[in-house]
C-alpha cells in the first residue's frame, strides 16, 4: 500500500478513535447515575478501542503486530461485558433508589407509556 494512503488512513482511524474516547469520557463525567456512566464507558471499550487498534494495524502493517492487536481487542470485548454486568448487578442490588433512577420520566410505573 502506498505510504501516504496508509498514513492518512491511520491518522483518520486514530483521530476517530480519539474522538469517540473523548465523547465517552465526557459522558462518564456528565452523568450522575451509574448505569448511564457504564453506557458511556462502553463506547470507549467498543468503538474507540476498535478504531484505535485498527489504526495501529494499518500503521504496523506487519504480520507480527496484527495478531497481537486482534488478541488485545478480543480480550477487551470479552471482558468488558462481563465487568459491566457485574457492576450493574451490584448497583441494582445495593442502591435502594435504583428503580427510581431507571424509571422513564413521564411514564407509568412500569416505564411503559405506549410510546417507543
Amino acid at each position: 500500500m502506498n505510504e501516504t494512503v496508509r498514513f492518512v488512513l491511520c491518522a483518520v482511524l486514530l483521530g476517530l478513535g480519539a474522538l469517540c474516547a473523548l465523547i465517552g469520557i465526557l459522558g462518564v463525567f456528565k452523568f450522575k447515575f451509574v448505569m448511564n456512566r457504564m453506557h458511556c464507558a462502553a463506547i470507549i471499550d467498543t468503538i474507540a478501542l476498535a478504531l484505535i487498534l485498527s489504526g495501529l494495524m494499518v500503521y504496523g502493517g506487519t504480520r507480527e503486530y496484527i495478531p497481537k492487536l486482534i488478541t488485545i481487542l478480543l480480550i477487551f470485548w470479552i471482558g468488558s461485558p462481563i465487568a459491566s454486568h457485574l457492576v450493574g448487578r451490584m448497583e441494582v442490588d445495593t442502591d435502594e433508589n435504583a428503580q427510581k433512577h431507571m424509571q422513564k420520566e413521564g411514564g407509568d410505573e412500569d416505564g411503559i407509556d405506549g410510546h417507543f
